[in-house]
């Protein structure tokens, strides 16, 4: 049945966001993305959208015109819970995408300034029946050069 239950919808036991808190909800993610996006700038990386790849933001150790990005970044909600299904398709496209799979949850201080990321890193190096080069250094992706 459908009700109104503290301010949210509620139809055949699913809890529906108002326009007001998808707003709300939105804009702290975007917030949680953006001290994450910092985080890394203040590590040397230059940090790009990661919409092509699937996740929020791509870590460059260089001038991006140089190199081809090494890492991508998903940002975790701030309930702290990972969608397993987003999770598997992520992990399985990094080797594909010749990437590492980084999960981060910016924790904050009470005042709402960060207190520090925490990192989990998905390496995807080995895949099964297949044999390549072992991987340089961050950055060694280097783009082929253009001819004019």
């Amino acid at each position: 049945g459908k009700g109104r239950v503290g301010g949210r919808h509620h139809v055949a036991g699913h809890s529906i966001m108002s326009e007001g808190e998808q707003i709300e909800s939105h804009t702290q993610w975007e917030s949680r993305v953006q001290l994450v996006r910092r985080h890394y700038e203040e590590r040397g990386y230059r940090v790009h959208s990661g919409l092509q790849f699937g996740c929020e933001l791509v870590l460059y150790a260089d001038d991006p015109s140089r190199v081809h990005s090494d890492f991508c970044v998903h940002v975790v909600q701030e309930d702290g819970m990972l969608d397993w299904r987003m999770m598997q398709s992520l992990v399985r496209s990094m080797p594909d995408l010749h990437k590492t799979l980084i999960v981060a949850s910016p924790i904050l201080n009470p005042d709402g300034t960060l207190d520090q990321v925490q990192e989990l890193a998905f390496a995807t190096d080995h895949a099964p029946f297949r044999h390549r080069k072992a991987r340089g250094e961050v950055g060694s992706q280097r783009k082929k050069s253009r001819k004019s």
